[in-house]
């Protein structure tokens, strides 16, 4: 011990997960609570029956794990989680349950955050909760388990501030209210004890319409927490489907002046919520009196009856929903519609529900584009897509329909017309539309397909540019039945107004003709379901965008990537610079020339530039409008790619494969996910299986329409399921190289021969898979809210012609 220090505190070991302050309020006249363990062993070593009779104890000897959140580092231990977030957060939520108990408005009003923190809180701190969590990774270490609670502890929060808040009081009941080691719990009236949603350690979701929050204040209050239009109207609700704008984290407004306290429960009413209560309770649970602990005996659970029960008043919802207009003092406006959201965008992709019930053979209602019955019929409401909003494929060709309509696009030699008379509406109308079609309220995981319908689909890890679409995505079609990619245009409601495409169009013509034309190359594909464009989660969500940015920081810190990685990043920079300068008049060019080329005369310099305006003149992705000087060249440039966090997250809510032709990015997800653990380093991608590809769309619909396409195509699903099992990964591996190496065989005829390639394909089996937490992490709070698919497979593909022209590239 050093000068100055004080005693070292002794190490916390003991871990209460239901906080010793909590457990007083659940004491009669200040005795023992009598604890019941309703999960015990069956029998003893001998084999004789366990008969476990409740005990009083007191709050000291209940409801705490040894080392449940300690961390050890070798022979030492640390128990900060313990004593310094626990004791904070003890500290707050003791003073808001006292508030919430004591009715108080000011103090409610003041508590309100802490309560909604404590609850997010004590959901996860619970062996229960801390089973949940470790539930959504496929494996966490202790300290991993401890920072993801720590992470998400919070997610809860925006829909319970959104719902109605409602505290009964058992006052007026000679029977009062359990408490049990999982305190903070749901109930859903469509779901029976034994639904698959309620299996260990699951409770019914709080995204869901029809599900409530329930939370025992102490042994006379209880805290329900209802959504709006459930608790208005349950009849009109499915209540099993998840409710609009459902969403974790993320900001919201709500009144802390409309508390309803106005009712008493009787002890049938309190003994109906108590049966519901122990349901759902892990191991323990304790009361007041031991004859309270059996409320299964006098109420067993009727559902309907408990539901009636604890429907809010309809007395007191007329404060709760409705829209919220605000005014600033600077003169700006805020707004909030029923459900959260913050605009009207939403209403740009709503469709109206038809009123009679699709038969199996008609198109289904979510808009995927397959039969009622091969889509929608066999899924639980939960598990089913929207069916009020487009699907991504109906907004994929609506924004096909749109580049037609606002660039007037009638025939081919319209593109000419439109690299010389691309004007700034038409620039700031298509991104309009653009963003429209993913308003900011957007579920994307819930418009995705869900793992394991039977289709073989790819996530394109890589640049979404229509200059290198042929080679790394489109030669790849015949091998999915889908391929993902993301979408080339940015939301311009995230830039500031001089760098937005909406309010500062000009900037954006140039980047606008490429991603236009990534759209029409991709529209056989888009129309044919080989190809979605998907839009940047952190597009749609700020909340996203910064999760995501601080994990992309926090795994680049310490990377200093290859040059010779990024060689084709750098041609298609210098490609944009060339085309921008062109723009320049030719005095203004001349000079410039003249001062990189000193020693060429005049006469060859003006030839120079009269050469490359003409190679403009053949390149579909030059802007051929001239400016009168160089004060207004100003174009902006974006080159948008899939990270690791984002492939990770969209492949694992697909069960999709993930396919890269970038090292650097080939190499991150092998260095920051657990193949690390098992691999150590990227495999080398030098030998690995051929096959050819056409880079023409319509060529390689044709290829993916061949039998040696199908054959292909099993094999590679033989593999992911090999992968995903951890065996017989070699024989897979060998069965797909053969059929990829017969791959247009068939002898079709191509709309352009020459446009084929040969293409190197690595596969990455790591026995510990792709996962990692952080991604995890985003599934978790901006996912299904369900078990995400395990990533066992990713893919290397390069054409073989990649690495020579790099390494002459990078000579240079």
């Amino acid at each position: 011990m050093t000068a100055g220090e004080g005693p070292r505190q002794k190490l916390s070991r003991e871990n209460y997960y239901v906080p010793e302050w909590y457990q007083r309020g659940f004491r009669l006249d200040g005795a023992d609570a009598w604890l019941l363990n309703i999960s015990p062993p069956r029998l003893r070593p001998d084999g004789s029956p366990i008969l476990v009779a409740p005990r009083p104890r007191p709050p000291k000897a209940c409801f705490w794990e040894k080392d449940l959140y300690v961390t050890r580092f070798g022979e030492k231990f640390n128990d900060q989680v313990e004593t310094v977030l626990f004791q904070d957060i003890d500290d707050f939520g003791a003073t808001a349950v006292r508030a919430f108990i004591g009715g108080d408005p000011i103090a409610v009003h003041d508590q309100y955050r802490p309560m909604l923190a404590y609850l997010g809180a004590q959901t996860l701190r619970t062996p229960k909760g801390l089973d949940w969590i470790r539930s959504r990774y496929p494996a966490l270490s202790q300290i991993e388990l401890l920072v993801e609670m720590q992470h998400l502890r919070h997610m809860f929060g925006t829909l319970w501030a959104e719902s109605v808040h409602e505290v009964v009081s058992a006052e007026d009941s000679s029977v009062k209210f359990l408490l049990t080691d999982q305190p903070v719990t749901t109930f859903n009236a469509a779901l029976p004890v034994d639904a698959a949603p309620l299996a260990y350690p699951d409770d019914a979701p709080v995204t869901w319409n029809g599900t409530q929050t329930l939370f025992a204040l102490d042994q006379n209050h209880l805290l329900i927490l209802t959504h709006v239009h459930y608790a208005k109207n349950p009849g009109a609700v499915e209540p099993t489907a998840k409710r609009t704008n459902a969403r974790f984290f993320g900001n919201t407004l709500m009144r802390t002046d409309a508390l309803i306290r106005s009712r008493r429960f009787d002890s049938d009413a309190v003994i109906a919520i108590n049966t519901w209560l122990k349901s759902r309770a892990r191991r323990y649970i304790a009361a007041g009196k031991p004859e309270w602990l059996y409320p299964e005996l006098d109420q067993p659970i009727d559902r309907t009856s408990l539901a009636q029960l604890l429907r809010p008043p309809e007395e007191g919802l007329w404060r709760f929903g409705g829209e919220i207009h605000i005014g600033y003092k600077d003169g700006t406006f805020g707004y909030r519609d029923p459900y959260g959201r913050t605009s009207r965008e939403h209403e740009f992709v709503a469709k109206p529900l038809s009123t009679k019930s699709p038969a199996p053979g008609d198109p289904c209602p979510c808009g995927r584009g397959d039969t009622f019955a091969q889509c929608c019929e066999p899924l639980p409401p939960w598990q089913r897509p929207p069916w009020d909003v487009w699907s991504v494929r109906e907004r994929n060709e609506g924004f096909l329909r749109a580049i037609y309509g606002v660039l007037d696009i009638k025939d081919e030699s319209a593109w000419d017309r439109i690299q010389r008379t691309l004007s700034d509406e038409q620039v700031a109308r298509l991104h309009r539309i653009s963003q429209s079609l993913w308003p900011p309220d957007t579920d994307l995981t819930a418009l995705l397909p869900r793992p394991g319908d039977g289709r073989l689909r790819a996530v394109y890890m890589g640049p979404s540019d229509v200059r290198s679409a042929g080679k790394s995505f489109i030669s790849l079609v015949p091998l999915f039945d889908q391929i993902w990619v993301m979408d080339p245009f940015i939301a311009a409601r995230n830039l500031r107004p001089e760098y937005s495409p909406v309010t500062t169009p000009g900037p954006h013509k140039q980047q606008l003709l490429k991603n236009v034309m990534f759209w029409l190359m991709l529209e056989p594909l888009i129309r044919a379901g080989k190809v979605v464009v998907f839009p940047d989660p952190g597009d749609i969500s700020p909340e996203f965008q910064h999760a995501m940015r601080e994990m992309a920081l926090e795994r680049t810190a310490n990377w200093h990537p290859k040059p010779q990685d990024f060689v084709e990043f750098r041609g298609f920079s210098t490609e944009d610079m060339k085309r921008s300068l062109l723009q320049l008049p030719d005095d203004v060019l001349r000079p410039i020339f003249k001062r990189a080329t000193p020693d060429k005369s005049d006469a060859f310099i003006q030839q120079a530039i009269d050469h490359m305006r003409c190679d403009a003149e053949r390149d579909p992705l030059a802007l051929l409008q001239l400016l009168p000087d160089a004060t207004l060249l100003n174009q902006t440039f974006a080159l948008r790619s899939v990270n690791l966090e984002v492939a990770v997250f969209i492949a694992q809510s697909l069960g999709a494969v993930i396919v890269t032709n970038v090292r650097a990015l080939w190499e991150h997800l092998h260095l920051h996910t657990r193949a690390a653990a098992t691999l150590g380093e990227a495999p080398s991608t030098d030998a690995g299986m051929h096959m050819k590809g056409a880079m023409n769309p319509f060529d390689s619909l044709e290829v993916a329409a061949s039998p040696t396409a199908e054959a292909a195509r099993v094999a590679l699903r033989h593999l992911l399921t090999a992968a995903g099992d951890r065996r017989d990964t070699a024989k897979a591996l060998a069965a797909l190289g053969t059929r990829l190496a017969a791959l247009m065989g068939d002898g079709k005829a191509l709309h352009n021969p020459d446009a084929t390639l040969t293409l190197a394909v690595t596969a990455s089996m790591p026995i510990s898979g792709f996962e990692t937490p952080t991604a995890q992490r985003l599934i978790v709070g901006f996912g299904r809210g369900e078990p995400p698919a395990s990533l066992g497979l990713v893919l290397f593909c390069k054409a073989d012609f990649d690495d020579v022209d790099k390494a002459e590239e990078y000579d240079d």
